[in-house]
């Protein structure tokens, strides 16, 4: 059966590299809020933090639409993002209409790694600038925001993938074990 992957869970835990990974391996496109973000960032200006919110709410929009429309088809697509809970009710109720299945990996690390990768990301990788707009700048506030997201209700069953002391072969490899496969 044909299913809708959603990565999703803690910033720097390495949700696109896998999604990409995960991509080539199941021969599925995937899909990333950043990049929707990305995109609609360099065609729409953006000043404030209220700007970016909206175009981080059209992206989530961008991302639920493709969702619909491959569970309609019964076709299989990653869709990767921090998603919170209001965007996994609405795939929810989608996926309950169509019958479609839906795999949740909620990917995880220690919180002082995640934070180093998190810095060494907003520093050194050249982000885009719609991704800077809304600083997380002590250990402090990056836990508080992780703990905030880990801790909204559980929408749709998440399968926990623990990063700490995993490379992205492991990641991977895990991954398939939790996903299984698309028949």
């Amino acid at each position: 059966m044909a299913k809708i992957i959603i990565i999703s869970g803690d910033l720097a835990a390495g949700k696109s590299v896998l999604a990409k990974r995960l991509s080539r391996h199941y021969q599925i496109p995937y899909f990333s809020k950043a990049r929707f973000k990305e995109i609609l960032g360099e065609k729409i200006s953006f000043e404030g933090i209220d700007e970016n919110k909206n175009i981080s709410r059209s992206s989530y929009a961008l991302l639920r639409h493709i969702g619909w429309r491959v569970a309609q088809v019964k076709g299989s697509v990653i869709l990767e993002a921090n998603f919170h809970t209001e965007h996994l009710e609405q795939i929810k109720r989608d996926v309950e209409f169509t019958g479609h299945k839906v795999e949740l990996l909620y990917l995880t690390g220690d919180l002082d790694v995640l934070f180093e990768r998190f810095l060494y990301r907003e520093h050194y990788e050249n982000r885009h600038p719609v991704h800077l707009t809304h600083p997380l700048r002590s250990l402090e506030e990056f836990e508080n925001y992780i703990l905030k997201l880990r801790n909204e209700p559980e929408v749709l069953p998440r399968k926990m993938l623990d990063t700490t002391n995993c490379d992205q072969e492991m990641i991977f490899e895990k991954a398939l074990k939790l996903i299984g496969s698309l028949d």
